[in-house]
């Protein structure tokens, strides 16, 4: 049962907030941590879930049990699925499956800018069926990667490469941890040192850290210092390019952040970073 209204706890007071009023709150990323059930002696935690291909809504945290009484109250029913065993293998994507995740944000922003909404090209597939008698007892979870060790290679096995999931910087949530998504925003900050830089993205007040480490410039070309360098003039005279990209979501420092690993995993002003450059100097 989905729920559309919470109970925001903080040390000073408590406050109602709903679905259509929680990403306005000035103190989002707090409110979003700290919320609870609204019955009356109910003491559930609930999270929020943004929307996605459904409207928002807020759901009962993990392990967290409501009150008999309460209107919100359901009994944890042991499934099938939880006496399975299932096998986790991370998969590199591709830079074609890459490209095509920030294509798709390019073009779902322009469609939204047109029309005010964008489209949705995905249609619902049918869940796959288990023969019963077939002795299958184990599950095999596929989880994107864009780091290194992979378990599997692009396509390895004829399994079809994991679908990266879209975020915007104040919708991300624990359960984006140690997953690879998309992200857009708009760069505030760029600081560069060796082996290493830091893109800062804002969005009100929630800031945003996009990491490029040693492995990114082990890995990238020799030119990628430089490409950061004239970046961070840039940003220091002009805080509206554009940053889309594909990475890990971390957390440091108590905040949500994105590790890239790539060079062609990310766009700014949905050009690569040495065309982007090339054609803000001709």
């Amino acid at each position: 049962m989905s729920i559309y209204e919470a109970i925001y706890k903080s040390d000073e007071n408590e406050e109602m907030v709903t679905v259509f009023n929680i990403e306005q709150h000035e103190n989002f990323t707090d409110v979003k941590n700290n919320l609870y059930c609204t019955y009356q002696g109910c003491t559930a935690r609930l999270s929020y879930v943004p929307k996605g291909k459904v409207r928002a809504y807020f759901k009962t945290w993990p392990k967290e049990d409501h009150t008999q009484d309460c209107v919100d109250y359901f009994e944890r029913v042991a499934t099938a699925n939880k006496q399975r065993s299932v096998a986790t293998s991370t998969m590199e994507l591709s830079e074609k499956h890459v490209k095509n995740v920030l294509d798709n944000l390019r073009k779902k922003r322009k469609e939204a800018a047109g029309t005010g909404k964008p489209k949705s090209g995905n249609k619902k597939k049918p869940r796959p069926t288990v023969d019963p008698g077939s002795g299958e007892n184990t599950t095999l979870n596929i989880v994107p990667t864009t780091g290194p060790n992979a378990d599997l290679a692009s396509g390895e096995d004829n399994v079809r490469e994991p679908s990266v999931r879209n975020r915007s910087l104040i919708n991300l949530t624990v359960d984006d941890l140690n997953w690879t998504r998309s992200i857009e925003g708009y760069i505030q900050n760029v600081e560069v040192g060796d082996k290493r830089a830091v893109l800062q993205l804002q969005d009100g007040s929630n800031s945003f850290l996009i990491y490029f480490e040693e492995y990114f410039f082990d890995n990238a070309a020799v030119n990628f210092g430089r490409y950061f360098q004239d970046l961070q003039n840039l940003a220091s005279e002009h805080q509206g390019y554009l940053f889309s990209g594909v990475g890990l979501i971390e957390q440091r420092n108590n905040q949500f952040c994105m590790l890239v690993n790539r060079g062609n995993d990310f766009r700014i002003d949905d050009q690569y970073i040495a065309v982007f450059l090339a054609n803000l100097s001709a």
